[in-house]
């Protein structure tokens, strides 16, 4: 039996057994994704298109987001059983929301993918040098979120800069008109946004946040607390078929292409293999390749988290209140095929 089968007998024979005999009908559950439908979004959709989640006995919607703090409150809302946004703004918002928490569930970013990013003929080239500058970003983008961090690692006062709100779609043509000096997001949309408007690699400079000293994770599937605990089973199906997308993604980039461009018929073929690249580093570390999906060092797990508390101003969080790994499936169905 393969390891896909394999995972769908177990994860649907705990389903039927949870029913208590009733009618086996698919649980409907729903997901809010912190961005828009990319190709690094694929392993939330590719288990939706080959039947693999319905065959887990789940009946999933996927919708696009707009942003990790956007994620967050919808799920916190009850509006949506699921979403995906990064770790850190999860903690945040669970301090600042003690009343209504969301916990992650799976680890997805084994390593954080936020950046700043300028064009060189700003004259920016390192993080002290955007003392007095503006920068782009939404609101509610992970990169925003966890600029203070960055700036406080890098001797950079991150009151010295200044923020112009943007929606995702101006951020990269705003950096091109020159209307702000720097811009804030994900490596897998403002690098591929930039070259996809004529600007060349050799004209912008990237600060991957991780290149800086800032060795956080990235984003995690996530959930309320009381529906994992009322709904285990669906919860563990639901990651038995994220663990099923990644292997496809990782095996087959061209079809995790396929399977996102039928939600958005525009997406440039070349750009969304690009983007997925860009992901891949994030997705597939070699933490990732040696030990399987979502396996954190626990330690620096909690060193990371008491970093971003310091930043942010909250009580230092434990780490069970951010991310709890007891409904992932048997760390056999986590390793990604090679």
């Amino acid at each position: 039996m393969s390891i896909r089968k394999f995972a769908i007998a177990t994860a649907a024979a705990a389903l039927a057994v949870s029913a208590s005999g009733a009618a086996w009908a698919q649980t409907q559950v729903n997901v809010a994704l912190d961005w828009a439908f990319l190709s690094y979004q694929a392993p939330f959709t590719i288990p939706v298109d080959d039947g693999t989640f319905a065959d887990l006995g789940l009946d999933v919607t996927v919708d696009r987001g707009g942003g990790s703090v956007d994620s967050i409150s919808k799920v916190a809302s009850g509006s949506y059983d699921f979403g995906h946004a990064d770790m850190y703004a999860v903690a945040q918002f669970n301090a600042q929301n003690p009343e209504r928490p969301v916990i992650g569930v799976m680890l997805t970013h084994d390593r954080a993918l936020v950046t700043v990013t300028t064009l060189k003929s700003s004259g920016i080239e390192t993080p002290a040098d955007l003392a007095g500058r503006t920068i782009a970003a939404p609101a509610g983008d992970s990169s925003r979120q966890l600029f203070p961090v960055f700036a406080e690692l890098n001797g950079l006062d991150p009151s010295s800069v200044s923020w112009l709100d943007v929606t995702a779609d101006l951020r990269e043509t705003l950096l091109i008109q020159g209307s702000t000096d720097a811009i804030s997001g994900q490596l897998t949309t403002v690098v591929p946004n930039l070259l996809s408007r004529g600007v060349s690699a050799d004209d912008f400079t990237v600060m991957a946040y991780a290149d800086y000293g800032l060795n956080f994770y990235g984003h995690m599937v996530i959930t309320r607390p009381e529906f994992a605990e009322a709904n285990p089973d669906v919860v563990t199906a639901f990651l038995t078929g994220m663990a099923h997308g990644f292997n496809v993604t990782y095996a087959s980039p061209e079809a995790a292409y396929e399977s996102i461009v039928k939600r958005d018929a525009f997406l440039d073929r070349d750009v969304e293999l690009s983007r997925l690249e860009l992901a891949s580093s994030g997705f597939f570390t070699e933490n990732v390749l040696e030990n399987g999906l979502s396996s954190p060092d626990m330690e620096h797990l909690q060193d990371s988290l008491a970093s971003a508390a310091e930043i942010f101003g909250f009580d230092a969080p434990d780490v069970s209140t951010v991310y709890d790994d007891s409904y992932l499936p048997a760390r056999e169905l986590l390793q990604i095929q090679q």
